[in-house]
């Protein structure tokens, strides 16, 4: 079983169970920065069985997967030294589900369920990979029955008679008419039933809910880590009323005005080749249906420019991720290389360019440029032949570097071949490698790179780090109390490099260390490849 933990930030004496729903990203729902604030332990579990979803039941009708997840829940409260009564179960879609039943059927009273599926054998049978997993290959009625009624068979005996049960729902939801509103009356003798229904123009459908709730969800959760039990009653929040007019002017000033976004959320470089995509588009509205725009990545390096195009993507939310008073669609608001292998830098010369995106929009009149940012901040680098090629970025702009792979030898660098090894075309190498002031404290401090150099050609390939204190402390100067005990380049699990891609010959050897805006060098000996 998978699942991840986190202790309680001081005295807090309360566990939250967290279960995930489909397509969870890593498998789990609530791991990020969402809970962060929260003083209680966290235990996350994946529902991941035999590469399936279970809905942490069964697989093929046999619930030992349920008692299993049951164990795992009962197993971490004693480490704690808590009750059932002093935990929370949280859930979202087949989470949601999962939280109901397990809080329902085994007695945890405090129950979080963000728009869950009642009907669990309905719900399954229309995912039948999932559906045979759970009920068998012919997914028999008896079956299917069984699942319907796991949730709604407990509420119909009890109506959760002696839990605080907190359902997060909305009507926009596309599920809401089947799994929700026929079985809200099912909650009868809940003295403590709270009922969240979301009517927000940021929220149109099933998925939307979880994330518009958050600020709710944890207030309760942090309200119950205290031992308080939060009377909501029933709840719709959010605002619907949409004055159409003002609507209108200000999307129409929006678009008038000279706004341009552009977001990069994913970023690869593959060979020759930026993998880059996002979104970027023109905000506001043009008040007259759909325009075409044309959009192109700007490369800027002094007074040299390059346009390289963009191909338009879909994008999903923008209606809410960028809401702005008023609720607006931008469904092409994506971008994306137009080629599949991504956007070549064959051609591109060596330098430092700022990126920026380029939209036009020939029915406006409309050509704009702003800068491109990150989503999150990041540091890729990647040697390519006798090119290192770096791309950073974060909120403030991305930055592209291409420069030799080969850089100087500094006084500052410590460096000693370890080992090496040659068997035909594989080649090991490792050793020692820093600079006096730049601390080697974490695995990710630098960028290794093995270097092959001739006359005719240059080959380069990634590194890995490795932490070696007792290799790394003898080249450390007396006096200097700077921490380097990952200053140790290696190739991979220490297996070699299969070289089969260099032509025959002898080669110069040579290791780079990359860090920041310096690349550093120092010669490691000769091979050659027959």
């Amino acid at each position: 079983m998978e699942y991840k933990f986190r202790p309680a930030d001081g005295d807090a004496r309360h566990l939250i169970v967290v279960f995930s729903g489909f397509n969870a990203p890593n498998g789990y729902h609530f791991a990020g920065r969402s809970l962060n604030d929260l003083r209680a332990n966290i235990l996350w579990i994946r529902d991941h069985f035999d590469e399936h979803y279970s809905y942490y039941m069964c697989r093929n009708m046999s619930f030992d997967i349920e008692f299993s997840v049951l164990n795992l829940i009962e197993r971490t409260l004693a480490g704690l030294g808590l009750t059932r009564d002093q935990a929370s179960l949280l859930g979202v879609s087949k989470g949601g589900s999962a939280a109901l039943y397990y809080g329902l059927k085994h007695g945890f009273r405090n129950i979080l369920t963000v728009v869950p599926q009642f009907l669990v054998g309905d719900y399954v049978r229309d995912r039948p990979v999932t559906g045979r997993y759970m009920m068998g290959d012919d997914m028999p009625q008896q079956h299917i029955d069984a699942l319907n009624g796991a949730i709604t068979e407990l509420l119909k005996a009890y109506g959760a008679q002696g839990h605080n049960v907190y359902l997060f729902t909305s009507e926009a939801d596309e599920q809401y008419p089947i799994e929700i509103s026929p079985h809200l009356n099912l909650f009868w003798n809940c003295a403590n039933f709270n009922l969240i229904r979301t009517d927000s123009p940021m929220v149109r459908q099933h998925g939307e809910v979880s994330g518009y709730n958050l600020p709710i969800i944890c207030g309760v959760l942090a309200a119950l880590t205290d031992g308080a039990q939060p009377r909501i009653g029933f709840l719709e929040n959010g605002d619907q009323s949409v004055d159409e007019g003002g609507r209108r002017h200000f999307l129409g000033e929006l678009r008038r005005s000279e706004a341009l976004l552009a977001v990069l959320h994913k970023q690869d470089i593959r060979g020759n080749h930026l993998q880059l995509s996002g979104h970027a588009f023109i905000p506001g509205d043009a008040g007259y249906g759909p325009t075409q725009s044309v959009k192109q990545l700007v490369l800027e390096s002094g007074s040299r420019v390059i346009e390289l195009p963009l191909a338009s993507a879909e994008a999903k939310y923008t209606y809410s991720r960028y809401y702005d008073r008023y609720a607006c669609d931008y469904p092409d608001a994506g971008f994306e290389p137009e080629q599949k292998a991504g956007i070549p830098m064959t051609g591109i010369p060596g330098g430092s360019y700022e990126l920026s995106i380029r939209i036009t929009s020939p029915a406006e009149g409309i050509d704009r440029r702003t800068p491109l940012v990150a989503q999150r901040p990041f540091d890729l680098r990647r040697p390519v032949g006798g090119v290192e090629v770096c791309l950073v970025g974060d909120e403030q702009g991305v930055r592209l570097l291409r420069r030799p792979i080969v850089g100087h030898l500094s006084s500052e660098t410590a460096f000693s071949v370890e080992n090496s090894w040659q068997k035909e075309r594989v080649f090991h190498v490792e050793g020692v490698f820093f600079v006096h002031g730049l601390e080697a404290a974490e695995r990710a401090h630098s960028s290794y790179y093995l270097v092959l150099r001739n006359a005719r050609a240059t080959y380069s390939y990634r590194l890995g780090i490795s932490r070696k204190p007792g290799a790394v402390r003898g080249h450390v100067r007396r006096g200097d109390f700077g921490n380097y005990e990952f200053g140790y380049f290696a190739t991979s699990g220490y297996k070699g490099i299969d070289l089969k891609n260099a032509a025959a010959g002898e080669y110069e050897v040579l290791i780079s260390m990359s860090r920041g805006g310096s690349l550093f060098s120092a010669a490691a000996g000769t091979v050659t490849l027959g």
